[in-house]
């Protein structure tokens, strides 16, 4: 009987203690929460609003260019007339500048959200409270988020939506915005106005993406030279395996099979080189193309 009232108890101080510790993480979260500091709250209402606002904006842009592809389609097919193609493309052109200078403009935002998130995330690490942070989410489970975690997450989430617009996607989109607005006719002031503001954007943002490519190119060169030496060494291993073979060393069975191997990674690596340097040559390209543009125009 003593056993039973024992057992008893033992099972509703259990549920007690389970109880009091669930009341103890929600009052520790709310606690949490009030005293998080501001800049932290800031930042995180700020990312969440730009992230939002920059992927919906680089959608849009994406959305207009398989248009403008479509409407470029329909005109060589005879499909359109070229009077409603350039009223259509007057349209899409002008949405198409909004949408640029907006994304562009978010973009930059981001880029410093980004990086006063990692400024406040360095500032909790070095004050000792991202220790603090790893032992009480260890305690109280991973429902428990201190700034350090939330700036973690922030700079996750906006380098995440960062790359929803790559390198070459923004190269490639002053491109065919510049492309589209050349030659144009005679236009109002205003629209002139609008044009050229966003062709300054487009201006600062070649700027950017140049100085960004001169590192890319620089490092897509050394690949070059690795895979240059890499090939000669192959080539080399070739001509031993055909002295080898041709002086008796090695019998026809073993030729063939050395052969095939050095072959097959000998076209693995040319096809690299390839790829890389059509890369190369790409790129240079829209940026010289693009700077031609911007010259033009003025």
């Amino acid at each position: 009987m003593l056993d039973f009232i024992f057992n008893r108890g033992k099972k509703r101080g259990s549920r007690y203690l389970q109880k009091q510790i669930t009341e103890y993480r929600q009052t520790a979260q709310e606690k949490q929460s009030s005293t998080w500091p501001l800049s932290v709250k800031q930042l995180e209402n700020e990312v969440n609003e730009s992230i939002k606002d920059f992927q919906s904006v680089v959608k849009e842009i994406k959305n207009m260019l398989l248009s403008l592809d479509e409407l470029a389609r329909m005109l060589r097919s005879g499909e359109i007339s070229e009077s409603i193609y350039n009223v259509l493309l007057e349209e899409l052109s002008e949405n198409l500048s909004a949408s640029i200078e907006k994304a562009f403009s978010l973009r930059e935002k981001l880029e410093v959200l980004k990086a006063k998130s990692k400024i406040e995330w360095a500032r909790e690490k070095i004050t000792g409270r991202a220790a603090e942070a790893r032992e009480m989410q260890k305690y109280y489970g991973e429902s428990y988020l201190a700034p350090y975690y939330r700036l973690q997450d922030l700079i996750s989430r906006t380098e995440e939506a960062l790359s929803t617009l790559n390198f070459e996607e923004e190269i490639s989109i002053i491109e065919q915005y510049l492309s589209t607005i050349k030659g144009k006719g005679k236009i109002s002031s205003e629209k002139l106005k609008k044009i050229e503001e966003t062709k300054k954007i487009c201006q600062q943002r070649l700027n950017i993406i140049s100085e960004k490519w001169s590192s890319i190119r620089r490092d897509k060169i050394s690949q070059l030279m690795d895979l240059d030496i890499k090939s000669s060494q192959i080539k080399d291993d070739m001509k031993e395996v055909e002295v080898r073979f041709s002086i008796g060393e090695i019998d026809r069975k073993t030729y063939d099979e050395k052969m095939a191997i050095l072959q097959s990674s000998l076209k693995k690596i040319e096809k690299e080189i390839a790829d890389i340097r059509n890369y190369i040559d790409n790129i240079d390209l829209k940026i010289f193309r693009i700077s031609e543009l911007l010259r033009e125009e003025k």
